[in-house]
C-alpha cells in the first residue's frame, strides 16, 4: 500500500471516528438537556408544592391573627353588654329600652364588622337591639341552635354558622354568650357579624396569592365564611358544604395543620383560633400549583430546548458534512487506487519497452557467452589428456561470470531481486554501467563516465540507481536521434547546489550525479513538468511518461531530489542529488579468498537434478557431508524423523509442491532443532519476503568461495570473524 493510500485510509478512519463522535454529540445534545430538564422538573415540582404549603401557612397565619383580633374585640363587646345589663330582670330591661337602644348603637358604631347587637330573654325573644326600637317581641328564636346550647350550657361564647337574620333579613353569623340572673338562665347577648367583612379580607389575601381559598369554620365543620365561592346561608347547606374541609380533631392540638401534598386535590394549611371553637383553613387547588410550576418550567424549557435543538442541528449538519467528506475521500481513494493501477500498468509497459530495447543487445552478448562456453568445452574434449586445459577452463569461467552479471542486471531491472539500500561507491558502480548502457544507445552515441575521486559513498538501492540511470540514458538517446555524447559525472555537491527544502531535512553531505546529452535541450516551460507522472513529449504510443517520474521518486526516497537543467554547451542535464553516507562508512567488497574447508553436515534441497549433482560434488569437495532431497516436504520430514544431524540447510527458493524454500525456512525458525538455513535463488517472485524476514539469500550462480563462507558462518555463527 502506498503512502497516498495510507494517508487517505487514515483520513477516512479519522473522519469515521469524528462522525461517531458527532453522532454521540448530537444525541447528548438532545438527551442531556431533556434529562436535565426532567430532573429540574422533578425538583421544581416538589419545590412548588413545598413553597405553596409555606405560602398557605403564611396566609393562614395572617387570617388567624386577623380573626383572633376580630373575635377578641367582639368578645369584649359581649362582656360590656353583660356588664351594662347587670342583674336586671326582663321588666327592668324593657323599661330602660330606649336608653339601652342608644347605648347599643354607640357600642356598634365604630365597629364595621358588626351587623347588629341584640339582647334576648330567657324565652328566646328580643329585649333590645341597636338596629330597631322598640324590638320585635313577636319573633321566637328558641329554634336556634344557640338557644339550646346556652340554656343547657355555661357562659362560654357560642358561634353560629352563617345564617339569615330574622330581624333584618341579612346574612350574618352570631357570637353569643349566656346571661345569668341570680344564678339562673336569664337569656343571651348577641353580636351578629357580617360575613362580607371577612370575605373582603380574604379577597385581599387572594390578590397576593392567586388561587387562594380561605374558609372560616367551626370545629364541627359548620361554615362561617369563605372565599371565593359564595357562602350558603342555609345552616344545613353550610354544614354539608364544609364537610370536605373538616380537619381531624388531632390537628386542633397544634397551632397549624400544614398539609402540602401533590397526591391530593388540594394543598391546605389549617390554624385554630385560640380558645374559640373555630379554625381557619387556607388551600390551593393542585391545578393552580401545577400551573405555576408549568409556567416556570416552560420559561426554562424555552431557553434550554431551542439551544439543545440548535446544538443538535449543528451536530446533524456536521454529520452530513462529515458523511459527504467521507464519501469524497472514498471516491478519492477509489480514484487513487484506479490511477495507481494505471500507473503500474504504464510502468510495466515502459519496462517492457525498455526490455525490448535491451533484448537485442542482451541476446547478442549472451550468445557470445554461450559461444565461448561451447567452443571451449569442445576444445577440452578434443585435447589429448596430457595437454593442459587451464586456458579453456579460465575462458569458460570468464564467460560464466559475464553471463551471471548480465542476468543479475536483468533481474534488477525487472525488480525480481531484493531492493535494499546499501553503501555504494560510485567510483566502482558507474563505470560498471558501461556494458549495460552501450547496447541501449548504440554505436552512434559516445558514453563518458567520470567520477571524482573524493566522491563519498551514497546509501541507495543499487538496482533503483541503475534503473534511474537507464531511464535517463533512454531519454537522452531519444533526444540525440542521430547520435551524440552521453556524459555521466559524479562528485560531492556544493552547499549552494542542494535545494533548501532538501538540505533542511539532512545536515550531512550530498552527492551530485549529472547526466548530460548533446541533444536539442528542453524548453524551460516544459522542464518543470517532465518529472510529473504520465507527462511526455513523445508521440502517442511511443512513451508512457513514467520514466522520469521513477527517477524523481528514486531520488526522493533516498532523501534527495531530481531536476532538469540546461547542459553547458547545449543539450539537457539531468541532475540527481543524493545523500552521502555518514563519515566512517566503508565500501570494501569481500576479496576472492581461497576455498575454505567446510567441515559441516549439509542438507541440500534442490529439485533440479543437474544443479543438485553439481552443488553436491562442490560441497563434498569442500569437505562437507551432504544429504540431498528434492523438495521442502522431504527435508522437513527428514529433520522431524530424527534423521542424521544437520548443521545447516541449503535450499533453493523456487521449488515444486505446496512449500517453497521461504516457507521451509520459516517453519524451521520454530523447530526444536533450530537448523540454520541458507537460501539460493536465480529468480524468485517472493524474494522480497525472504529479505524482510532476514534470511540469507545467495544468487544463482554463486561462487564456491561465497557459498563456502555463507555455509560456514551459518553452521558455526560463533566462529564468524575468527
Amino acid at each position: 500500500m502506498t503512502d497516498e493510500e495510507n494517508t487517505t485510509d487514515h483520513l477516512i478512519a479519522y473522519r469515521l471516528l469524528a462522525l461517531r463522535r458527532l453522532h454521540r454529540l448530537m444525541w447528548l445534545a438532545i438527551v442531556l438537556p431533556l434529562l436535565g430538564l426532567f430532573v429540574l422538573a422533578v425538583v421544581l415540582h416538589e419545590r412548588a408544592f413545598v413553597e405553596a404549603g409555606q405560602r398557605l401557612d403564611r396566609s393562614a397565619r395572617i387570617a388567624q391573627e386577623h380573626a383572633l383580633k376580630l373575635f377578641d374585640t367582639n368578645q369584649m363587646l359581649l362582656q360590656r353588654m353583660l356588664d351594662a345589663l347587670g342583674d336586671r330582670n326582663d321588666a327592668q330591661t324593657a323599661a330602660d329600652g330606649a336608653d339601652l337602644h342608644r347605648r347599643l348603637q354607640a357600642m356598634a358604631a365604630p365597629l364595621p364588622q358588626v351587623q347588629g347587637i341584640y339582647v334576648m330573654d330567657a324565652d328566646g325573644r328580643m329585649l333590645a337591639s341597636n338596629r330597631v326600637f322598640p324590638p320585635n317581641r313577636g319573633i321566637d328564636y328558641t329554634d336556634r341552635e344557640w338557644y339550646a346550647a346556652h340554656r343547657a350550657g355555661t357562659g362560654s361564647v357560642y358561634f353560629t354558622p352563617q345564617i339569615v337574620s330574622r330581624a333584618t333579613g341579612e346574612p350574618a353569623f352570631d357570637m353569643s354568650q349566656r346571661r345569668e340572673i341570680q344564678g339562673a338562665f336569664g337569656g343571651t347577648v348577641h353580636v351578629s357579624l357580617r360575613p362580607s367583612y371577612l370575605v373582603d379580607f380574604y379577597k385581599e389575601l387572594a390578590q397576593i396569592e392567586p388561587g387562594l381559598r380561605m374558609v372560616l369554620m367551626r370545629h364541627d365543620g359548620a361554615l362561617i365564611a369563605r372565599w371565593p365561592d359564595p357562602a350558603p346561608v342555609n345552616p344545613a347547606v353550610a354544614q354539608r358544604a364544609s364537610q370536605p374541609q373538616k380537619i381531624e380533631a388531632g390537628s386542633r392540638a397544634g397551632n397549624s395543620s400544614n398539609l402540602p401534598s401533590n397526591t391530593v386535590a388540594q394543598v391546605r394549611s389549617a390554624r385554630p383560633l385560640g380558645d374559640f371553637p373555630l379554625q381557619i383553613v387556607a388551600s390551593l387547588d393542585r391545578s393552580t400549583v401545577l400551573a405555576a410550576w408549568a409556567a416556570q418550567l416552560g420559561v426554562i424549557a424555552l431557553m434550554v430546548v431551542p439551544a439543545s435543538l440548535a446544538l443538535a442541528s449543528s451536530a446533524r449538519l456536521s454529520i452530513r458534512r462529515a458523511r459527504d467528506e467521507i464519501q469524497t475521500l472514498r471516491r478519492l481513494a477509489d480514484e487513487t487506487a484506479r490511477r495507481q493501477r494505471v500507473e503500474v500498468s504504464f510502468l510495466q509497459s515502459q519496462k517492457l519497452e525498455a526490455m525490448g530495447r535491451l533484448t537485442g543487445g542482451v541476446a547478442h552478448d549472451f550468445n557470445n557467452l554461450l559461444a565461448v562456453v561451447s567452443t571451449n568445452v569442445e576444445l577440452i574434449r578434443r585435447l589429448p589428456p596430457q595437454v593442459p586445459r587451464d586456458r579453456q577452463i579460465n575462458a569458460i569461467g570468464r564467460a560464466v561470470s559475464s553471463g551471471t552479471k548480465l542476468t543479475r542486471q536483468l533481474l534488477a531491472f525487472a525488480r525480481k531481486q531484493a531492493l535494499l539500500p546499501e553503501h555504494v561507491s560510485l567510483q566502482a558502480r558507474l563505470p560498471a554501467l558501461l556494458d549495460l548502457l552501450r547496447p541501449l544507445l548504440g554505436s552512434s552515441t559516445v558514453i563518458a563516465i567520470e567520477v571524482d575521486t573524493s566522491t563519498p559513498l551514497i546509501e541507495v538501492d543499487s538496482a533503483e540507481l541503475e534503473l534511474a540511470l537507464i531511464n535517463l540514458a533512454i531519454n537522452a538517446g531519444d533526444a540525440m536521434k542521430t547520435g551524440g555524447k552521453l556524459s555521466i559525472t559524479a562528485r560531492q555537491a556544493a552547499s549552494a547546489e542542494v535545494p533548501s527544502e532538501v538540505a533542511a531535512a539532512w545536515a550531512g553531505a550530498y552527492v551530485v550525479i549529472d547526466v548530460d546529452d548533446t541533444g536539442p535541450g528542453v524548453d524551460p516551460a516544459v522542464a518543470a513538468q517532465v518529472f510529473e507522472p504520465f507527462f511526455t513529449t513523445k508521440p502517442v504510443g511511443q512513451g508512457t511518461g513514467l520514466g522520469l517520474s521513477q527517477v524523481r521518486a528514486f531520488c526522493q526516497s533516498a532523501g534527495g531530489e531530481a531536476m532538469l537543467l540546461a547542459a553547458p554547451g547545449g543539450g539537457a542535464r539531468a541532475r540527481l542529488i543524493l545523500r552521502a553516507s555518514l563519515p566512517g562508512v566503508q565500501h570494501s567488497p569481500a576479496p576472492e579468498a581461497a576455498l575454505a574447508v567446510l567441515n559441516a553436515k549439509v542438507l541440500l534441497v534442490e529439485d533440479n537434478d543437474e544443479v543438485a549433482d553439481a552443488t553436491l560434488q562442490l560441497l563434498e569437495a569442500m569437505g562437507a557431508h551432504v544429504v540431498r532431497v528434492a523438495d521442502a516436504a522431504s527435508a522437513l520430514k527428514l529433520i522431524e524423523d530424527d534423521g542424521p544431524r544437520v548443521d545447516v540447510l541449503l535450499s533453493d527458493i523456487e521449488m515444486p509442491g505446496g512449500m517453497d524454500g521461504i516457507a521451509l525456512a520459516t517453519t524451521l525458525l520454530t523447530h526444536p532443532q533450530r537448523v540454520p538455513v541458507v537460501l539460493m535463488s536465480g529468480y524468485a517472485q517472493r524474494l522480497d519476503e525472504a529479505v524482510r524476514q532476514k534470511f540469507q539469500v545467495l544468487p544463482k550462480p554463486v561462487s564456491a568461495v561465497v557459498l563456502a563462507e555463507a555455509l560456514r558462518q551459518a553452521s558455526a555463527p560463533e566462529q564468524v570473524g575468527s
